[in-house]
């Protein structure tokens, strides 16, 4: 008797694939399904392709699931909600579908509060600026919004404040033209040396290239960075674009992890949307620190932020700079306000409450995949921090 072979399940992947953003979180996708299973996978790489039509037809064609991440017409978001077909949507935050959630939808998105803290750590390492500001577009979209608040809050941590600028509401028939002139008399305001966070690496280019028509020196004036990593536009404006990378990959791997625990009928977190944190900032010459220190402590922030979770101290990060404790003690607290032991301990904190908020992983395995061994440990450190227990926040944000 011929042993039966199970077929593997269709699923739309309905991603953009312009931009290094939806390339990572496809690779992803590919990641979890060779470490998993497999599934008859069919690429939408455009929202005209992805029609209402297509969305009612799911089912009757045999589609089991669907990753969405496009930007699209509400008809089309609407469609997917009214279906039954399980489905995870990624970085859509759209406020209507987000309250009213349906049990075959999950959500994920890049964490743009992390994004916002990750930028403004980063700028405050370098050197001693006289002015922050931040620039993005002219709606408020959530996610520039979050970016913003968490940039200024950060900042206002320190003592330091963040102008905001953003692209005039009702553009004139000139816009491109004047909307450069104003930004650059913005720019000319703000007090030198200023560090920029732009929204986007789109909105990074403008800043640059304003910048440039005002004769503003960047990185020795203006040091500007953006966010997102788009190695089209970061490797090709003048001077080279700092960018802030979130790690869509991850975001990508997760995606697809919930998307096949829906079809398989097993319980996911669906009250809230699951939130991927900050890969890299990639340092280039819009950026490029201007001393010896401040290099020296990036070079300690990127290393914080890829090993934290892996149970490193503070002898690892000494020992990845090649310089003495003292040295490299007094340097990061000059520059960034705490101790190499302070960094590491929000890096972790914060990839816990991450783990409490998108995942089912219990206490104790959250811990250990954040390079805590004691379970009670981590309790009492929790709850020191936050002031409630990560039970009782666990609740609280799910």
């Amino acid at each position: 008797m011929k042993k039966l072979t199970t077929k593997p399940p269709k699923v739309i992947i309905a991603l953009l694939m312009s931009g290094k953003g939806g390339q990572d979180k496809l690779n992803g996708i590919f990641r979890y399904l060779e470490d998993h299973r497999h599934w008859d996978c069919t690429i939408i790489r455009t929202s005209d392709s992805l029609t209402t039509k297509l969305i009612e037809s799911m089912p009757c064609n045999g589609v089991r699931g669907l990753i969405f991440s496009l930007p699209s017409h509400e008809a089309v978001l609407k469609r997917i909600v009214l279906s039954n077909t399980p489905t995870v949507i990624m970085d859509i935050l759209d406020a209507k579908i987000l309250h009213n959630r349906k049990e075959h939808i999950a959500f994920v998105a890049n964490d743009s509060d992390a994004i916002g803290t990750c930028a403004a750590e980063y700028l405050l390492g370098l050197t001693a600026f006289r002015s922050y500001a931040y620039v993005g577009p002219s709606q408020n979209f959530e996610w520039s919004r979050i970016r913003r608040e968490a940039f200024c809050r950060m900042l206002d941590e320190y003592s330091r404040k963040c102008s905001v600028y953003s692209d005039p509401v009702e553009p004139s028939k000139n816009s491109m033209e004047v909307n450069q002139r104003r930004l650059a008399k913005w720019l000319q305001r703000l007090p030198k040396p200023a560090g920029i966070l732009a929204s986007h690496d789109y909105m990074g280019l403008q800043v640059l290239e304003t910048c440039r028509s005002a004769g503003l020196k960047v990185p020795d004036e203006v040091s500007v960075l953006g966010v997102n990593n788009e190695e089209i536009v970061c490797e090709h404006t003048i001077p080279t674009l700092s960018s802030v990378q979130p790690d869509f990959e991850q975001e990508g791997y997760i995606a697809a992890s919930l998307l096949d625990q829906i079809m398989q009928g097993i319980e996911v977190q669906r009250k809230k949307t699951v939130l991927c944190g900050v890969k890299q900032i990639v340092a280039r010459r819009s950026t490029m620190p201007t001393s010896t220190s401040a290099k020296l402590i990036q070079n300690a922030a990127d290393f914080i932020r890829a090993n934290a979770c892996k149970g490193i101290g503070v002898m690892d990060v000494v020992k990845n700079l090649r310089v003495s404790r003292r040295l490299a003690d007094l340097r990061f607290h000059q520059l960034r306000g705490h101790t190499i032991l302070d960094a590491i301990c929000r890096q972790r904190l914060d990839q816990v409450k991450r783990l409490l908020t998108g995942s089912a992983l219990s206490i104790g395995e959250i811990g250990e995949h954040c390079g805590y061994q004691n379970e009670n440990y981590l309790k009492n450190l929790f709850k020191s921090r936050f002031g409630l227990t990560m039970r009782d926040y666990r609740k609280r944000n799910r």
